[in-house]
C-alpha cells in the first residue's frame, strides 16, 4: 500500500476521510449533481489530480465520487478503494491514545516527557531556567520546537532506530516551553513514542486495536 506522492496530491488528502470497500447506494434521483459538479471545478481550478468525496447520512454512506488520477505518471485512475494520506488528521488519533492512556493510569499529563522518552533527559533548553517538556505541552504544541511542518512528511518511513538516534541528538527550540504555541509534527512524534513505551504495544497497532 504505497502513499500518493503529497506534493502531488496537495490539499486532496487532507479531504478525504474514508475510502470505503464498496460503491455506495445512489439515491434514485441525482440530489448530489451540484456537489459533483463543484468538485469538479475545484479540483480543475486547482490542479488536483486527484479525489474522491463521499456524503454520510444517518450513519448511511449515501452518495460517492471518485475523480482524476492517482499520480501523474501511469495516470492510474482514482476509485473509491484508493488509499489517500490523511495527514495531520493521524493527530487525533494519537491524542485519543495519549487520553486513553492517562485514563488506564500508564501516563499522566503533566509528568515530564523524559519520564516515559529517557532520549530527552540530556536535552539543552534554551535558557537556563526553561521549564522541561510535559506530556501535556506535546499535545497542545506548546513544548517550544522550531515550526517543521515538513517534517512529518520527510520523516513518516524513519526507522524507530534512526529516530532514537535523533532525540539523543537533541533538537531546537524556538523558545522556552509552555511560552507560547508553535505547530510542531516533531511533537506528536514524541508522543507516539510516549505510546509505545507506555503501553507496550507499537504506534500502529495500538491505534488499530483501539
Amino acid at each position: 500500500k504505497e502513499p500518493l506522492d503529497s506534493s502531488q496530491l496537495g490539499l486532496v488528502a487532507s479531504m478525504t476521510l474514508y475510502a470505503p470497500q464498496a460503491q455506495a447506494a445512489e439515491p434514485a434521483n441525482d440530489v448530489f449533481s451540484g456537489l459533483d459538479a463543484a468538485f469538479d471545478t475545484w479540483a480543475l481550478d486547482q490542479h488536483v489530480p486527484g479525489l474522491v468525496w463521499g456524503v454520510v447520512s444517518e450513519g448511511k454512506l449515501v452518495h460517492l465520487k471518485a475523480l482524476g488520477v492517482q499520480d501523474l505518471d501511469s495516470r492510474r485512475p482514482v476509485t473509491p478503494q484508493t488509499l489517500f494520506r490523511i495527514a495531520s488528521m493521524t493527530k487525533a488519533f494519537t491524542a485519543l491514545s495519549v487520553l486513553s492512556l492517562r485514563d488506564d493510569g500508564k501516563l499522566q499529563l503533566d509528568a515530564l516527557a523524559e519520564t516515559y522518552v529517557p532520549e530527552l533527559r540530556g536535552w539543552r533548553y534554551p535558557t537556563s531556567d526553561s521549564p522541561r517538556i510535559r506530556v501535556r505541552d506535546l499535545l497542545n504544541h506548546t513544548a517550544g520546537f522550531v515550526t517543521d511542518d515538513p517534517w512529518g512528511d520527510r520523516q513518516t518511513p524513519l526507522p524507530d532506530a534512526d529516530f532514537t538516534a535523533l532525540l539523543r541528538q537533541g533538537l531546537p527550540f524556538a523558545r522556552a516551553p509552555q511560552t507560547a504555541m508553535e505547530y510542531s509534527n516533531l511533537g506528536y512524534a514524541l508522543l507516539g513514542r510516549i505510546i509505545d513505551n507506555t503501553s507496550g504495544q507499537p504506534y500502529a497497532r495500538r491505534i488499530e486495536q483501539r
